[in-house]
């Protein structure tokens, strides 16, 4: 009889194992093939006006770069701070490097396109502010350094680097 309970406690490790492997693996595997995030109301998410900081539920810092033809933008100051009635946009800026600061009464899937709408300014597949896509130019969006095809609806999170570069092909 003990050697049967012993046998039927390997076996149920073995098992229990096989079963942790699996679930490992495809967790693995999902964050590589998983589809990006669906985007949140992007003109929902730009209208939100935080007023002041006692309704926060969460606040983090994505990174926004803009290059036209290998030069740099500048992402202005202040864009959503003191805008059209509102003293702080959830989606804002308070200094010119890019950092865009998210800060809502919860955790949004936020678009890009949410504070393009706030500075006023064009992005989509076929233009970034100005700039518009044509046979001899093309616009290529990174996240964190990987191509992506989301262009407006990218959904940014804390610290991730969105790249937008309009560029000759």
């Amino acid at each position: 009889m003990i050697r049967r309970e012993t046998m039927d406690a390997t076996r149920a490790a073995m098992i229990g194992s096989i079963a942790f492997t699996v679930i490992l693996v495809g967790a693995v595997l999902w964050d590589e093939i998983a589809p990006p995030p669906i985007a949140d109301n992007a003109q929902e998410i730009a209208d939100f006006c935080l007023g002041d900081h006692s309704n926060i539920g969460v606040h983090y810092h994505p990174m926004l770069e803009i290059v036209i033809n290998e030069q740099q933008v500048s992402i202005p100051a202040n864009t959503g701070i003191n805008h059209d009635g509102c003293s702080m946009r959830g989606v804002h800026t308070h200094d010119s490097t890019g950092k865009i600061h998210v800060e809502m009464d919860k955790k949004y899937n936020v678009p890009i396109e949410s504070f393009f709408i706030v500075w006023g300014e064009t992005f989509n597949e076929n233009q970034i502010l100005d700039y518009v896509v044509d046979e001899d130019h093309e616009i290529i969006v990174t996240l964190d350094g990987e191509r992506v095809y989301t262009y407006e609806d990218t959904v940014v999170d804390d610290q991730e680097v969105l790249r937008i570069e309009y560029r000759e092909k």
